[in-house]
C-alpha cells in the first residue's frame, strides 16, 4: 500500500536487499561484516545474549542490544552474509515464541510487564521496544516471514494513546523530547499500515501524533521557538523531529511537516558541524573545531534525513545524508572496522579535551554506554537500503550515490549503479530493466553548479537527448520516455563535477545565562522551564570540501589508529587558511585501491593548499579558534588535505586570516 492518498509526492523505499553494495562500497561493508557488526555478538555477553534473552536488566540493555540487532539484520541481508542472518533469525524466533497473549515482548521485568500498554510505564520500554521493531520490520521486509508481519501487529494493535500534557507557563522543552523517545513506535505502525493495507494502525498512530499539536505545531511552525528544545540530547531531538514528517506521509496536514522542516533546518544552522552529523556532548552544543559528536548520532541523524527524503524529496537531505556517511561514519570507526570512538570531533590532535568522555575520543572495541557501538552498525546498511526509492507518482528516485545495484524480487526494476562516487565525479547507470514510460529522477547534490548529463545504446553509442523528455527541476534530472510505451536508454552517464571549495565561518555556541553554556550539554535545566539565550559567535575558522566530502591534514605519516602522546612527536598544527588557499592547488589522483578500506594510504585523492603558520595556542582543556585573528608567523606553507574519514588524527576545521 502506498502511503498518502496520491497528491502528495511521498517516496518508500525497496524491500531490504533489492539494493546490494558492489565495488568500494562493498569492500566497506564487508569489513563491517567481518568486524564490529560480527564479533559485537561474539565477544561482548549483553550483545551475545541481546533481545533474545528476556532476563536483562532495565530497559537500557534492551535499547542499546536493538541497535545491533537492527544493524546485523539489514548488513547480513546486503551481503547475503549467512552467519548474520541467521543470527537475526534465531532473535527473532526466539521473541516470537516469548510474545504473550496482549503482544507483550519485552523483558520479564515485573513493572515492565504489569505496566506495559499503559501511559503510566517507564518511556524507555517503549523507546527501547520501538528500537527493536525497526529490526523486525527489516527482517520481514527481507524474508516476508508473515509470523514476523504477525508478531508486529499484535504489539502495536493496543498501542497506548499518549496525550501531551498542556501546562500553563511551561515551554516544549528537551525533557519533552527525551520523554517523547517513547513514541518511536510510531514510525513502526505507519511501516505497518504499507505492508498490510490495514489503515487502523496508521489510524491509531496519527490519533497519538495529534495529541502532540499543542507542542509540535504551536511551538515549532506558529511561535518557531527552539531555545527551550535546543536544550536537548541530540538522538532525542532526532528521534522526535521527525514524527511529524512522518505523519505528514500519511495524512497529517502541510503542518506538521513544516515543524520537521523546521526542526531541522534550526539544527543546521546551530548544531550541525561540518562531518556531517550535529554536535552532542551529549546535548546540543552548537558548531565549533572541537565540539563532539556522540556517535549515535550518526546514525540516528541518517535515519531522521531518510525520513525528511521519504515525505519530501527534497535533493538537501541527500546532501545531508552522503555527508553524515563519508565524513562521520568512517570518522568514527577504524580502517578495519572492528574499533569506535564514542565521540568524535572535526580537529582531533592528542591531549586536546573534548568536553565529554576522555575515553571516548579513542578508539575501543567497546564503550559504555554500549549504545554509540551497536547503533554504528545501523549507518552504514542504513544508506545503502535508501539509495533509491519510489515516488508515488511511479517515478524511481535515486537519492544517494556509490557502486550499488538495484534488482527487485519482481524482476521490474534492474539497475546498476557503477562508479567510485565520491572520490570520482562519474556515475554510468546501466538501466537493464525499468517499467516502460516510468520517470528516473537523478538527485543534483547542492555544492554541483555545473552537471552534465549523456546517453547511450546498448552498443555504447551517444543517443540523441532529445530522444527523450528531460529536464532539471528542483534539484533532479528527470527522465522518462517520450512516450507511455517507450523505455530509458541502456545507459545514462552523470557527472557531477568536483572542484575545492573554500567554506568561511564562526563558530557558534549556545548561551546560557548571558554566557557560554556548560559543555556537558544543558543539563542544568532539568525542569524544561529554562531555555537558551540564543547563540554566541566565537572565532573564524575554514574549511576545504570537495563534493561531499570534507577535507583536512592528517596529523601522522603512516597508516595506525594509536598515536604516542609525546609531544615532540606531533606534527604541527597551527596552520590557517586564507582567501587564497585554494589558488595554487592542485589535485592529485591515485587509484583506487584493490580492497577499499579507509586507510590513511588508501586515500584516492590530495589537494594541494596554501596555509600559514599562526600564533595559535589554544587551552587544551577547552580548545577554540582564535577569537581575534592571529599573527602570522611564516607565510605561503604548501600541505596536503586529504578527506576526512582517511586520517585518525586531523585537522579540518582550520582558524581563518584574512590576508
Amino acid at each position: 500500500m502506498s502511503p498518502s492518498d496520491g497528491s502528495r509526492l511521498t517516496y518508500t523505499p525497496f524491500d531490504v536487499g533489492e539494493i546490494k553494495p558492489e565495488g568500494w562500497l562493498r569492500d566497506w561493508a564487508t569489513l563491517a561484516a567481518r568486524g564490529m557488526t560480527r564479533k559485537i555478538g561474539e565477544d561482548f555477553t549483553e550483545f551475545v545474549r541481546g533481545w533474545a534473552d528476556p532476563n536483562q536488566g532495565g530497559w537500557w540493555h534492551y535499547e542499546q542490544t536493538a541497535y545491533y540487532t537492527d544493524g546485523f539484520t539489514r548488513l547480513g541481508f546486503l551481503l547475503d552474509d549467512t552467519l548474520l542472518i541467521n543470527r537475526s533469525r534465531r532473535v527473532m524466533e526466539a521473541v516470537i515464541a516469548r510474545q504473550r497473549p496482549n503482544g507483550y515482548i519485552h523483558s520479564n521485568n515485573k513493572d515492565y510487564v504489569d505496566k506495559w500498554g499503559t501511559t503510566d510505564a517507564d518511556y524507555g520500554l517503549y523507546w527501547s521496544e520501538g528500537v527493536f521493531c525497526r529490526a523486525v520490520l527489516a527482517y520481514y521486509s527481507a524474508t516476508h516471514d508473515q509470523r514476523v508481519l504477525d508478531m508486529l501487529k499484535h504489539v502495536y494493535h493496543d498501542f497506548p494513546l499518549f496525550t501531551y500534557n498542556v501546562r500553563e507557563g511551561h515551554h516544549f522543552g528537551g525533557g519533552d523530547l527525551d520523554n517523547i523517545r517513547k513514541l518511536a513506535g510510531l514510525e513502526n505502525m505507519f511501516e505497518l499500515t504499507r505492508y498490510t493495507g490495514d489503515t487502523y494502525f496508521a489510524d491509531r498512530a496519527l490519533q497519538v501524533l495529534r495529541a502532540y499539536e499543542p507542542a509540535y505545531i504551536q511551538t515549532w511552525v506558529n511561535e518557531k521557538d527552539f531555545l527551550h528544545t535546543a536544550m536537548c540530547h541530540g538522538v532525542s531531538y532526532n528521534e522526535a523531529s521527525k514524527l511529524p514528517a512522518i505523519g505528514y506521509i500519511w495524512g497529517a496536514g502541510d503542518e506538521w511537516l513544516q515543524a520537521s522542516v523546521n526542526s531541522y533546518e534550526f539544527l543546521q544552522a546551530n548544531s550541525m558541524l561540518p562531518i556531517g552529523s550535529n554536535s552532542s556532548n551529549e546535548f546540543l552544543h552548537g558548531i565549533g573545531a572541537f565540539e563532539a559528536t556522540e556517535s549515535c548520532d550518526i546514525s540516528d541523524f541518517m535515519w531522521s534525513n531518510i525520513w525528511m527524503a521519504r515525505a519530501t524529496g527534497d535533493r538537501r537531505y541527500g546532501d545531508r545524508i552522503e555527508r553524515d556517511c563519508f565524513n562521520a561514519l568512517p570518522g568514527a570507526v577504524n580502517s578495519s572496522f572492528t574499533q569506535s570512538l564514542y565521540t568524535q570531533a572535526p580537529n582531533r590532535i592528542p591531549g586536546f579535551h573534548l568536553k565529554i568522555r576522555d575515553d571516548g575520543n579513542y578508539y575501543k572495541e567497546m564503550h559504555w554506554p554500549t549504545c554509540c557501538p551497536a547503533n554504528l552498525n545501523r549507518a552504514l546498511p542504513n544508506y545503502i537500503i535508501n539509495m533509491a526509492m519510489l515516488g508515488t507518482d511511479g517515478s524511481l528516485l535515486w537519492l544517494t550515490y556509490g557502486p550499488a545495484r538495484l534488482k527487485s524480487r519482481d524482476g521490474r526494476y534492474d539497475v546498476q549503479c557503477e562508479t567510485n562516487y565520491p572520490f570520482r565525479d562519474e556515475l554510468t547507470f546501466h538501466i537493464n530493466a525499468m517499467p516502460a514510460g516510468q520517470m528516473l529522477r537523478l538527485r543534483i547534490p547542492e555544492w554541483c553548479t555545473s552537471p552534465s548529463i549523456a546517453f547511450f545504446d546498448a552498443e555504447g553509442k551517444a543517443v540523441n537527448p532529445k530522444n527523450y523528455r528531460m529536464q532539471i527541476h528542483d534539484g533532479y534530472y528527470l527522465i522518462a520516455p517520450k512516450s507511455d510505451k517507450g523505455t530509458l536508454p541502456a545507459t545514462i552517464r552523470l557527472m557531477l563535477f568536483m572542484e575545492p571549495q573554500l567554506t568561511v565561518g564562526k563558530e557558534h555556541f549556545p548561551a546560557y545565562k548571558g554566557a557560554k553554556a556548560p559543555s556537558w550539554g544543558m543539563m542544568v535545566s532539568p525542569d524544561n522551564e529554562h531555555g537558551l539565550d540564543g547563540f554566541i559567535d566565537g572565532g573564524s575558522y575554514a574549511c576545504v570540501s570537495y563534493g561531499p566530502l570534507l577535507l583536512g591534514l592528517s596529523m601522522q605519516d603512516r597508516p595506525g589508529d594509536y598515536f604516542d602522546i609525546n609531544e615532540e612527536l606531533w606534527h604541527e598544527f597551527r596552520y590557517a587558511l586564507h582567501s587564497g588557499s585554494l589558488n595554487s592547488g592542485f589535485l592529485e589522483q591515485k587509484d583506487m585501491p584493490a580492497h577499499f578500506s579507509w586507510r590513511l594510504d588508501n586515500a584516492p585523492f590530495s589537494i594541494g593548499a596554501t596555509v600559514h603558520l599562526v600564533d595559535w595556542q589554544p587551552d587544551k582543556g577547552d580548545p577554540v579558534m582564535p577569537t581575534e585573528e592571529p599573527a602570522i608567523l611564516e607565510r605561503d606553507i604548501d600541505i596536503k588535505l586529504i578527506p576526512y574519514g582517511f586520517m585518525a588524527y586531523r585537522i579540518a576545521m582550520f582558524p581563518y586570516v584574512s590576508k
